[in-house]
């Protein structure tokens, strides 16, 4: 069996997505389609827009068989373990190929370069040391070292689908797996700050939904999407970001200096500069522009309040073991895939009241909160179902 493996968001699915899925499945003709979906908070340290369940509903319209939860301890990582832990999940699910957007479609270049982080030389280390040295902010940094060592990769890491590309094939050699990988080159302009309805940017997709401009947020999505996000908006299911801004400045300021000296990726004085930032600042965003900038980048403050609001310490992620157990969201009725998961390591959760008894309880905690910023109730996620079509 050929199982296509996708790591992704999907906030909102877009048509950039949708030719993700069809490019991939075209490629492999794979007999099934499982997306690893972040939940409630997103890489970027963000609290999405959409449940997971709405977005696992999109995926599955557009063509995924199956679609799990990764737990949100691996999800407001840095792109290295956030690789980690979605790659891991989806192995044990028995994913053969892994499917990733690259806006470099050189399979042997990215190869080389995960090699090469996976065993750095002490060159490498030795220039990054340099760079951060000089003033230079962590992923730059790592970027140019990368490229002093190995030139023909220069600018590779500058690019957003390239790192998790990258990061995508260091996990699949730590794990020892032998998951192939399946090549989509991006197409359109990832920070784009216009929404283009045919290779949209997810986060100018947002931003102009958020200010009231649907008619071009919605020619950029397939009409399922566009329906649902009629729907939600109309029933105020979406975060207000007044409700969040309350929660994590509240958090931030009554935070003792134990609490914040146990965050997760911390640099020298980064608890005090987040701690002077939040008694200023009166909203999330003015917090992350008063500290983002070449030293902080936007999206490390951004996991590092995510982490404040779910009580993550760097103890619990330096030890957290990879996903053992799936959180299902949605699934197309197929009887393979429930002769497959009755084969598997890794046990498949279809209730939330037992997801309840096994997962972390930062997992739950990330959906109530969703549910708060929305005005939802607090048993929002024993509420919700898992999505079938």
């Amino acid at each position: 069996m050929k199982i296509l493996g996708i790591v992704a968001e999907y906030d909102p699915f877009h048509r950039g997505h949708l030719h993700h899925i069809q490019e991939a499945k075209r490629l492999l003709s794979p007999d099934l389609v499982f997306v690893a979906l972040s939940p409630c908070f997103k890489q970027r340290g963000e609290l999405s827009l959409l449940s997971p369940s709405d977005r696992a509903c999109c995926a599955l319209e557009a063509g995924a068989d199956a679609v799990f939860c990764l737990p949100v301890s691996w999800t407001v990582r840095d792109a290295e373990h956030y690789a980690l832990g979605a790659v891991s999940l989806l192995a044990r699910l028995g994913a053969t190929h892994l499917a990733f957007g690259v806006e470099t479609p050189d399979i042997s270049l990215l190869e080389r370069a995960a090699d090469l982080l996976e065993s750095p030389p002490p060159a490498f280390e030795t220039a990054l040391k340099s760079g951060l040295s000089a003033g230079s902010g962590y992923p730059a940094a790592f970027s140019a070292a990368l490229s002093s060592v190995l030139p023909e990769a220069e600018g590779l890491l500058d690019r957003p689908n390239n790192t998790l590309a990258v990061c995508y094939l260091r996990a699949v050699r730590r794990l020892g797996l032998s998951l192939s990988p399946v090549l989509i080159p991006r197409k359109g302009n990832y920070h784009a700050a216009s929404v283009d309805p045919d290779c949209p940017s997810a986060s100018a997709l947002r931003e102009s939904l958020l200010c009231g401009n649907y008619f071009s947020a919605y020619k950029a999505v397939p009409e399922y999407t566009a329906q649902l996000l009629r729907s939600r908006f109309l029933e105020g299911r979406i975060p207000d970001s007044r409700v969040l801004d309350d929660l994590l400045l509240s958090r931030l300021r009554s935070m003792s200096d134990e609490e914040y000296s146990s965050l997760p990726d911390l640099s020298e004085g980064m608890e005090n500069a987040l701690r002077t930032a939040a008694s200023a600042a009166n909203t999330r965003s003015e917090l992350l522009a008063f500290l983002s900038g070449k030293r902080y980048p936007a999206a490390r403050i951004s996991r590092l309040c995510a982490c404040a609001l779910l009580g993550l310490t760097k103890d619990q992620l330096d030890n957290q073991p990879l996903p053992d157990h799936a959180l299902l969201l949605g699934l197309r009725r197929n009887s393979e895939m429930t002769a497959l998961w009755k084969t598997l390591s890794i046990p498949v959760i279809s209730s939330f009241a037992d997801w309840k008894t096994i997962a972390a309880p930062t997992d739950l905690a990330a959906w109530r909160l969703w549910a708060q910023c929305c005005r939802l109730p607090n048993t929002l996620p024993f509420t919700e179902k898992v999505v079938a079509l």
